[in-house]
């Protein structure tokens, strides 16, 4: 990604990720860096058309410059017609405006699926080209393991220097053999299962496999064939690419998201505990009715992806809060009606802290929308029905029901029956009416026992400190 912005980076490789794309990407922002990056293996660049140092159509020279062929797609803010009709007959893709990204993931489809025809053209071509001459320069000169096999007996015919520096194999250690024979895959059962592919598909695109070198070190390398017809007998063409230091890559950055996920919960965590602290007559809120709203979107079939969003806007639902005032939030009693306005900005306070972190975008239904009513008295927007994102839906219903179960300084807790019977009431007023038949049924169910029990436990210790 050819990008000097940061916060672009994340809106383009979040909107590639919601299209189905799992990816590995690298973003630079100079020509030095881009020139190291695009001698790795790459799928596709994504770049903006003018950094203040660098442009894509300098970019693209240069990929012509080294005769690569990687699709290159112009992400922009604004381009003028001119320059885009220029950008394609350079060589790009496509090329669209960064407002309207809905259209990336087609954009990178249609490019990989053109980079992919042009392969297999390159690919027959090479294959005419063998069988008129058995040595060509791009064979013997290519870095990667490149090998022709009989495809009736897996026979070696012909291997390039690549191979060997690849594998350790002197020609004369393969020619003449069985491919099953040498010990070049790890596993055996991985290569008969290659070959078997091969007689039954008669190809193979990147298919990633173990295998081992002369000196029995191992390596991982990304495997595509074809076969070829020459003189009416049946060849494959095979080309391995050394891919183990990519693989490593990738793992040490699974493991850097990985931890980096995890600190993103520890954060959301933290700032949810320190709401409570703050409130001490709603210890214990946060963690409940986050549970709850899980359990309760699980049943209502949402997705695992959907879930995470609606976990942490759960846990941020009162973020808002810290911005109200201590004398509002820790009254010992009703607002007035001053007060009442003020606290209810705490919507907007949590949008205006939330917005500009890109990750929890995606997480703002619940903070910014669940005081909102299903016949739109709520606030802050005064959004109606189905206008209301789902997951403020299901987390108002959560909310409410243990809140009235809560005791406050200024009134007792009600009874669970009671707390039933005003969802009830008010479903199609306050809430979602379908919403309120799914939680009433988990509840008769027992869905819900166990976070029932976990707020009686801690009332039951509240009521013993106050005994004492």
């Amino acid at each position: 990604m050819l990008e000097d912005r940061p916060a672009d980076a994340e809106l383009v490789l979040y909107e590639l990720k919601r299209s189905g794309y799992e990816f590995v990407h690298q973003r630079v922002d100079t020509q030095n860096a881009y020139c190291q990056a695009i001698q790795e293996p790459l799928d596709i660049i994504l770049a903006d058309f003018s950094l203040p140092q660098f442009n894509a159509m300098q970019a693209l020279h240069i990929l012509q410059e080294h005769n690569l062929d990687i699709p290159f797609i112009v992400v922009t803010g604004t381009i003028s017609e001119e320059a885009a009709v220029e950008t394609m007959k350079q060589g790009a893709a496509d090329y669209l405006l960064k407002d309207r990204l809905s259209r990336l993931g087609q954009a990178v489809q249609r490019a990989l699926h053109e980079k992919q025809l042009r392969d297999e053209k390159r690919i027959s071509e090479a294959a005419l080209r063998i069988s008129e001459e058995k040595f060509s320069k791009a064979f013997r000169i290519s870095p990667d393991a490149i090998a022709i096999l009989r495809l009736s007996d897996g026979e070696y015919i012909e291997i390039n220097q690549g191979f060997s520096d690849l594998t350790g194999y002197k020609p004369e250690d393969v020619i003449g053999k069985n491919g099953l024979s040498l010990t070049l895959w790890a596993d055996l059962d991985e290569n008969r299962g290659y070959f078997q592919n091969m007689r039954e598909q008669g190809e193979i695109n990147n298919m990633e496999g173990v295998f081992k070198k002369q000196d029995g070190s191992l390596w991982i390398g990304l495997i595509s064939s074809r076969t070829i017809e020459v003189k009416s007998e049946l060849f494959i063409i095979s080309i391995i690419r050394d891919i183990t230091a990519r693989k490593r890559a990738e793992l040490e950055l699974q493991r850097a998201h990985h931890d980096l996920a995890e600190a993103y919960e520890a954060t959301i965590e933290g700032w949810s505990r320190v709401l409570d602290l703050r409130d001490k007559e709603t210890e214990g809120h946060t963690q409940r009715v986050t549970e709850m709203t899980l359990r309760l979107a699980r049943a209502l079939g949402v997705s695992d992806e959907e879930l995470v969003h609606i976990r942490r806007g759960a846990l941020l639902h009162d973020i808002g809060k810290m911005a109200i005032s201590d004398s509002i939030l820790q009254k010992p009693g009703p607002l007035g009606e001053d007060e009442w306005k003020a606290m209810r900005l705490h919507p907007e306070y949590a949008h205006q802290m939330l917005y500009p972190i890109v990750y929890l975008r995606p997480a703002l239904d619940i903070p910014y929308c669940h005081h909102e009513h299903w016949d739109g008295s709520g606030y802050p927007r005064g959004l109606k029905g189905e206008e209301i994102p789902l997951a403020a839906r299901i987390f108002a219903i959560v909310d409410v029901w243990d809140a009235l179960l809560s005791n406050r300084p200024y009134r007792k807790g009600s009874t669970e029956e009671a707390v039933l019977a005003y969802i009830q009431k008010h479903a199609g007023a306050y809430f979602d009416p379908r919403l309120v038949e799914s939680f009433i049924d988990l509840y008769n169910r027992g869905v819900f026992n166990d976070t029932q029990t976990s707020r009686m436990t801690r009332l039951s210790g509240r009521t013993s400190e106050i005994i004492e």
